[in-house]
């Protein structure tokens, strides 16, 4: 009686579900974004049943913890055959490269008409008249050698997408 118990026990114990190994790592870094002495902050996480399977979240928040820009995208698809990450360990080094964001002024945003390999979704008015204000510019990586550009508008306080282009090699080659 003993044994069949302890034999169902531990079949019982075989077919119970097990917790998939997950893969929730962050990193944050402090930034000066929305202006020259803020500490603003950059989040990183990834998330996901395993560190090959994450979703990449990247968030600028002011100083007072309001975010002010939010980019997601599954890693894999975001970064391809460059995400080969296989632990949590790994994933930590990845989002540490990734949370330190290029800070530039719009000014050194790329004259209209855009070259291959940038685009926004601004008019030529629009995207002209932020250039010309030379306004704070943070860009990060968001795919295999792409990076997001967002400005800083003091009037609104708040952020908003500028453009999307090739990122520099430098940039790139620090993703990986």
């Amino acid at each position: 009686m003993r044994l069949g118990f302890l034999l169902g026990a531990l079949c019982l114990a075989a077919c119970a579900p097990r917790e998939a190994a997950h893969c929730n790592v962050s990193f944050d870094r402090e930034i000066a974004f929305t202006a020259p002495d803020a500490r603003d902050v950059v989040t990183v996480r990834a998330l996901g049943p395993s560190c090959d399977k994450v979703v990449a979240l990247y968030v600028i928040a002011s100083e007072d913890g309001h975010p002010i820009w939010a980019w997601t995208a599954p890693a894999s698809r975001a970064f391809g055959d460059a995400f080969q990450i296989a632990d949590a360990d790994a994933m930590r080094a990845f989002l540490e490269r990734w949370a330190s964001p290029r800070i530039e002024r719009t000014s050194a945003a790329p004259a209209w008409p855009l070259r291959e390999g940038a685009h926004t979704t601004l008019n030529r008015l629009t995207y002209e008249d932020i250039r010309a204000r030379d306004l704070p510019m943070l860009c990060h990586l968001s795919g295999v050698a792409l990076e997001t550009c967002v400005f800083w508008e003091p009037a609104a306080a708040g952020a908003g997408h500028l453009l999307d282009r090739e990122a520099p090699e430098e940039a790139a080659a620090n993703a990986n």
